[in-house]
């Protein structure tokens, strides 16, 4: 009975994201973001886990999210290790996701989410994808 509330507390957490796969549109500087430039998405479960794909490399690790915030549980996100070229588009934005995400800001709308990376010198600009 002790634990039912943290696993309340823990679905709740994750409500606002869960079940839904994000397609990237744009990412970069705050100030000048850069169209996507190959396919890559995110995706959220309901349990707390999150996966995706950064245009080279998979990604995949657990959080939390409430508040218009996201958390990383023990700040780890792991990725495969395939070379993608640095010069490559696929390659930047590998690049781009392994520096700045993380815990973070974000802002959802029916169709849009924007995460705010590096106290939000830098962003990432997903839509939502439908679900078939």
């Amino acid at each position: 009975m002790l634990l039912l509330p943290t696993i309340l507390t823990a679905c709740r957490a994750t409500a606002d994201l869960g079940e839904t796969t994000w397609a990237l549109v744009a990412y970069g500087p705050a100030d000048a973001p850069i169209a996507a430039e190959a396919p890559a998405w995110i995706h959220f479960d309901d349990n707390g886990r999150m996966g995706g794909y950064t245009g080279c490399n998979g990604i995949f690790g657990h959080y939390s999210a409430a508040d218009g915030r996201i958390d990383i549980r023990d700040d780890e996100l792991a990725y495969n290790t395939q070379d993608c070229g640095p010069a490559s588009a696929e390659g930047r934005q590998d690049a781009f996701f392994r520096a700045y995400l993380g815990d973070t800001d974000y802002t959802q709308t029916a169709d849009r989410l924007v995460l705010a990376l590096d106290d939000g010198r830098q962003v990432a600009e997903f839509r939502l994808e439908e679900e078939e």
